[in-house]
């Protein structure tokens, strides 16, 4: 795999001469080194964004051979998902499996907006008989996306081929503890040809390159997923120059699971939701469960027992279902949160503490009881296999609960009630709301945050107009 950064359509080498190591979190091996952009890379990957925007090559590109070529990457990144993924799951820590999955969730993301190139349609206004009004779609101009390690291919896909449908060009930079996979991209794009200028793939540190690249001229949009603290320097780096800004930020996303829940199914929905998932390393995770007082016991009871059969592990062994946290940074974070959460009076029923394998970065499957609400680990996003329980006497109380955290970026209700379900949905504070399940997802539906989670939304045809803005036309008829 490639280790140089991707620039007006082709890897060149380093300016900066200096390289990021990358290591593998199961076993503190080092996986390669990525080459680091700094001012010159930088200031290079602009100006071949730039370029490529003033020459309105996407917007002048014709729809069905846009459409074409977003076939064509999405067809080579299942072409590569093998190899890719075996790469991305020692520098990432997740099971090939997963990463596999990543890689065809990806192409199913370029797939799917392929398919919109040709549908985005104008508007016309009616607004009498002596005038003529239209609006248009248009791109903001050169898109500085910042993704984050934890789903760096889905991630990367998601905001690039939005991009290439609504026109803008892109300086992209994949996570320093994960880049080498993310070069696929730029392997792919010059093979299927795609115009040089609108990919540009840099590589740093986030404290560092992140910064230089946030604080550049060319800029004209940012996509951001990471924290919120990061993300509230961004906005305060940009306000001057009023970058318009899409986030998705943090989550601390609960599940409520009522008396009439089926509790087997809410037991495998949380280890799906929080421990199975890249360790709990997910936005997205399920991370609180509110559970009325008459099922509390039974849910508790089951949970523990399926969390002891889980099998901690290194990502290339597929019997494995707990990997690694990312970096011993993180694994000393999720610590101190447990740490934490005993301190508060919460009951830890599981869990707690580091299991050692290898050097590697694993933490158990963490699960505390008689949490509360203003606690550390009830509020904060912790990003590891940790579930905080609550219970709850009737619905009010399991609603006031669930909002009770600054985050709101998904939520799950558990009921064979209907109407109950949909009464929870519409009370809740958040951008998704799952229902007896979690990760309902596909490629068309929409998602984003609520509260500190951010603001714009991903996925289907709604994030289209997240990646772009509309310009009225009108004309005053003879």
């Amino acid at each position: 795999m490639e280790i140089r950064n991707y620039i007006n359509g082709h890897f060149i080498d380093s300016l900066s001469k200096k390289n990021i190591e990358v290591k593998n979190p199961a076993n503190q091996n080092v996986v390669g080194f990525i080459d680091e952009a700094l001012d010159e890379e930088i200031d290079l990957a602009f100006a071949a964004a730039k370029n490529a925007f003033e020459k309105r090559v996407l917007q002048d590109m014709d729809a069905a051979h846009k459409s074409k070529i977003m076939r064509l990457i999405a067809d080579k990144l299942r072409e590569y998902k093998n190899s890719s993924s075996i790469i991305l799951s020692q520098e990432n820590g997740k099971t090939i499996k997963q990463c596999e999955g990543e890689f065809d969730g990806a192409a199913n993301v370029f797939d799917y907006y392929a398919g919109l190139t040709d549908k985005i349609e104008n508007k016309l206004i009616p607004s009498g008989k002596d005038s003529f009004n239209y609006t248009i779609l248009e791109p903001y101009g050169v898109s500085l996306q910042i993704v984050p390690w934890n789903y760096p291919i889905a991630l990367f896909a998601r905001s690039v081929a939005v991009s290439l449908v609504v026109g803008n060009t892109i300086v992209i930079k994949p996570p320093e503890l994960c880049p080498i996979s993310s070069n696929i991209f730029g392997k792919i794009f010059s093979e299927v040809q795609m115009p040089n200028g609108i990919l540009n793939i840099v590589h740093g540190y986030g404290d560092k390159t992140g910064k230089k690249l946030v604080d550049h001229k060319s800029v004209n949009q940012i996509v951001f997923t990471g924290s919120p603290e990061v993300a509230s320097e961004i906005l305060k780096k940009t306000a001057d120059r009023i970058i318009p800004c899409h986030l998705e930020l943090g989550g601390k996303s609960a599940a409520i699971i009522y008396p009439d829940a089926n509790i087997d199914q809410a037991v495998e929905s949380t280890v799906k939701g929080i421990f199975k998932p890249n360790a709990g390393q997910i936005c997205v995770a399920m991370s609180r469960a509110i559970v009325h007082h008459k099922v509390k016991d039974e849910y508790i009871t089951k949970l523990n027992q399926k969390t002891k059969e889980l099998n901690i592990g290194p990502g290339n062994d597929e019997k494995s279902d707990v990997t690694p946290l990312i970096s011993k940074e993180q694994l000393q974070r999720v610590t101190n949160y447990c740490h934490s959460g005993v301190q508060s009076g919460a009951n830890l029923i599981t869990g707690g503490k580091q299991q050692e394998i290898h050097n590697g970065n694993f933490f158990k499957p963490t699960i505390f009881d008689n949490v509360d609400i203003n606690s550390t680990i009830a509020r904060e996003e912790i990003f590891g296999p940790v579930i905080s329980i609550f219970n709850f006497e009737n619905e009010e109380e399991a609603i006031k609960i669930v909002n009770s955290t600054d985050y709101g970026l998904a939520s799950g209700v558990f009921t064979s009630d209907d109407q109950k379900a949909k009464w929870t949905a519409d009370r809740i504070e958040a951008g998704v709301i799952w229902h007896n399940d979690w990760f309902v997802d596909g490629v068309n539906l929409p998602g984003g945050g609520y509260k500190k989670s951010g603001y714009g939304r991903d996925g289907g045809i709604d994030s289209l107009y997240s990646y772009g803005q509309t310009k009225r036309v009108s004309k005053r008829l003879n």
